[in-house]
């Protein structure tokens, strides 16, 4: 059972799946729950997370519309409500996540759209509300993440052919530039502390975690520790 609710009682949610409820959903693919409009509040139970969604950026700097595709990368929301087992996240703290990645359940209350999630699965931290992409060096990852700046791919051979972008080997080396405060173990076990630490340069599994630029277009990447293959 998801949530119990009464004519004066808040909503409360675990970040899971929301079954099918009487009132009147959205039927298109990925649509958001919508609260019936009687409830106000949502309060999370567990170690869930509830976060206001920050505003898509559908246009960027220069004026160029972004596609929908474009516009699914992890995106930053401020924390409204938490559950009673969350313990490195605090209500009003701005939260970089992935809108679109397992385990969010998109929700709207009183006609303002939210995002439910595990606390273990948000990205990490950014300093302020309203973050944009020059911030990304800014953020504090969560759980065992681990944030890099990638090291970017070679432009030519070493013979001098220039390579399309198609054909450019993916970087999988990068620097890090902050990691988080460890992964945390079951029932109240103590944090494992992180082996990497800040200025470490790592290969890491390719295909790992979940990848940002900045609007300098410099690459970063926050991954688990354990995607990191090796350190140079």
């Amino acid at each position: 059972r998801m949530f119990a609710v009464s004519a004066h009682s808040r909503v409360r949610i675990a970040p899971a799946v929301i079954p099918r409820a009487r009132a009147r959903v959205v039927t298109r693919a990925g649509a958001a729950f919508e609260v019936p409009s009687a409830y106000k509040t949502v309060t999370p139970c567990g170690a869930g997370v509830l976060i206001k969604v920050a505003a898509a950026e559908t246009v960027t700097k220069g004026g160029i519309v972004l596609t929908e595709s474009a516009q699914r990368k992890p995106t930053s929301g401020d924390v409204t409500a938490i559950g009673p087992d969350v313990k490195h996240v605090k209500t009003g703290s701005t939260v970089l996540y992935s809108r679109f990645g397992i385990g969010c359940t998109d929700l709207v209350v009183a006609g303002e759209e939210y995002t439910m999630i595990r606390e273990q699965d948000l990205i990490g931290t950014l300093p302020s509300s309203g973050a944009r992409a020059n911030d990304i060096p800014k953020l504090q990852p969560c759980g065992d993440r681990v944030l890099l700046s990638v090291e970017k791919a070679a432009a030519e051979t070493k013979g001098g052919i220039l390579l399309t972008e198609g054909s450019k080997e993916k970087p999988i080396v990068g620097t890090v530039v902050a990691v988080g405060p460890g992964k945390a173990g079951e029932k109240d076990e103590e944090v494992k502390p992180m082996t990497l630490k800040a200025g470490d340069k790592v290969i890491y599994f390719k295909y790992a975690g979940d990848q940002m630029t900045d609007e300098e277009g410099n690459g970063f990447v926050v991954l688990h520790e354990s995607d990191c293959l090796a350190k140079l």
